[in-house]
């Protein structure tokens, strides 16, 4: 007599899950982890942003990414006026990397500290933001004082890091309680609309605070000069643009994030390997009606452009930026707003 078994239910749980358990080991992690299919990344207008036009040129990004087994990644890139626009698009989940000023990073780490939690990936360069003017009544900061038909153009009023330079050089020379002083002259508006503005003439917009490649094309006009710079304000040189992001992003793609760290300080290391083939990358992307040799001039000035993921003086705009207001934190050091991947750059 044949005889037959029934196996115990739980015995049938427990030899159904370590059937599951031997097939997960064999299966790819991604099928239990998906890591994201596309990178998005905000930028603004200027010489600033020129190792994100490598980044994506060269396809730096994809590579990591197909390397890694991560497969094929779209990377896609949205231009915007001004850091306030920046930010509303990360926070939003338009972009998942936002390039923008060291103060709008900063009103962002504070806004969203112990929540979303945004912080810097990584720096991206240095220059000194130009305040120019074509009004001749405007040789110095205290000159506008008292102007009633003379507006300041800044990418984002308030929120950019041009108008935080500015409340920094009114309390520079008025004290802290005027810090705000000349807020009530600015305007938002794109850095190719404020330079036809100023080299057009006749309009309330006679004064802009300037980048690369637009402070360049103002002074080089004859019908411009220039009032100060941010280095002048803050006794040097001064990191300009970061690149940052979500928490929630970077836990969810630790895979990918690592790629863009790694293309962005590939896309550095390129730029400051062979400035002349970047300069003409920068022509060629952007489509600029600049000469090409015009370009090759900024890009290999480091006095006026400076490629660097090391932060450099950026607690500086953190201890203003606290001092009136701005930020309700005040970060122990650049750590606290930067993700620990750049822990190693010498930084400030």
């Amino acid at each position: 007599m044949t005889k037959t078994f029934k196996q115990h239910p739980v015995r049938r749980i427990a030899a159904g899950a370590a059937i599951l358990a031997i097939a997960g080991a064999s299966m790819p992690s991604a099928a239990f982890a998906q890591e994201a299919n596309q990178v998005r990344f905000a930028q603004q207008f200027g010489l600033l942003y020129l190792p994100m036009h490598v980044v994506v040129d060269k396809k730096m990004v994809q590579s990591c990414a197909s390397k890694a087994g991560l497969g094929d990644i779209k990377v896609t890139m949205h231009r915007f006026s001004g850091g306030a626009a920046v930010n509303q698009a990360l926070l939003s989940g338009n972009v998942d990397f936002a390039a923008g000023g060291i103060g709008p990073l900063l009103k962002l780490w504070d806004k969203t500290k112990g929540r979303l939690n945004v912080r810097a990936m990584t720096t991206l360069s240095a220059m000194p933001l130009k305040l120019n003017t074509n009004d001749p009544r405007v040789k110095k900061i205290e000159d506008y004082v008292g102007l009633t038909d003379h507006k300041i153009a800044t990418p984002s009023v308030k929120v950019s890091i041009q108008a935080v330079v500015l409340q920094m050089a009114a309390k520079k020379k008025w004290g802290a309680k005027e810090a705000f002083k000349l807020d009530p002259l600015t305007v938002s508006m794109k850095h190719p609309t404020a330079v036809a503005a100023l080299l057009a003439g006749g309009q309330s917009v006679r004064s802009h605070f300037a980048t690369l490649p637009t402070s360049y094309q103002e002074l080089q006009s004859g019908k411009i000069h220039n009032v100060l710079t941010s280095y002048d304000v803050l006794g040097g040189r001064h990191s300009t643009v970061a690149m940052y992001n979500m928490e929630k992003w970077k836990k969810s793609n630790p895979k990918l994030y690592n790629c863009v760290y790694t293309s962005y300080g590939e896309a550095i290391k390129w730029i400051n390997g062979d400035k002349k083939a970047a300069a003409a990358l920068y022509k060629r992307f952007t489509k600029s009606k600049l000469k090409l040799a015009d370009i090759e001039k900024m890009v290999g000035d480091p006095n006026e452009m400076l490629y660097s993921q090391t932060p450099e003086r950026t607690m500086e705009f953190a201890k203003f930026m606290y001092s009136i207001g701005s930020i309700k934190n005040m970060p122990a050091s650049w750590k606290d707003y930067y993700w620990e991947n750049s822990y190693d750059q010498d930084g400030s």
